[in-house]
């Protein structure tokens, strides 16, 4: 009876601490910004407006992962095209970190074109997306520390992302 019992707790102690780590994760919406994710915690905001381009970035570091969302708007004379900027996007967050590309592909989000890459740096794992509609563009990378194994939460949060319905 003991064992049974030992048992029943271990599987209700278990199945609480899944329950308890899926539920810390918090649903983002900001006011205006056109999207949801789920991300671990709240992150920290910041927005910076330019001639050109104004952007806002969300960003966490939950142990050995960084998350990081950024949207913005370029001015309405400035015409994209998407298949360049989505390229471009690419080769500069690559550059930046000082990486490598390892995959890239075309995707699409609910009618928005895209591109999942992924990269490696000295110190970094990274999966990224990159998402166009109209003049705005959203990018989202989860970073891992080298040595690290958290895909599985960076997973979750990038395809967590959707666009808000009109």
């Amino acid at each position: 009876m003991f064992k049974r019992s030992l048992l029943t707790a271990l599987i209700f102690l278990s199945t609480f601490s899944i329950y308890a780590a899926q539920t810390e994760w918090v649903n983002v919406a900001p006011i205006g910004g056109g999207f949801s994710v789920m991300m671990p915690a709240k992150p920290t905001e910041d927005s910076k407006v330019d001639k050109d381009y104004s952007s806002h970035s969300l960003m966490l570091t939950k142990d050995a992962t960084i998350y990081i969302l950024e949207y913005g708007d370029y001015a309405p004379t400035i015409k994209l095209d998407p298949a360049g900027e989505l390229a471009a996007n690419r080769e500069n967050f690559v550059k930046t970190v000082e990486g490598k590309l390892l995959e890239s592909k075309e995707i699409s989000l609910q009618g928005r074109s895209g591109l999942a890459f992924s990269a490696e740096s000295a110190n970094l794992s990274v999966k990224y997306r990159v998402y166009i509609f109209g003049n705005r563009v959203f990018m989202l990378a989860g970073a891992i520390k080298k040595g690290e194994t958290d895909f599985q939460n960076v997973d979750r949060f990038l395809t967590s992302f959707a666009f808000a319905q009109p």
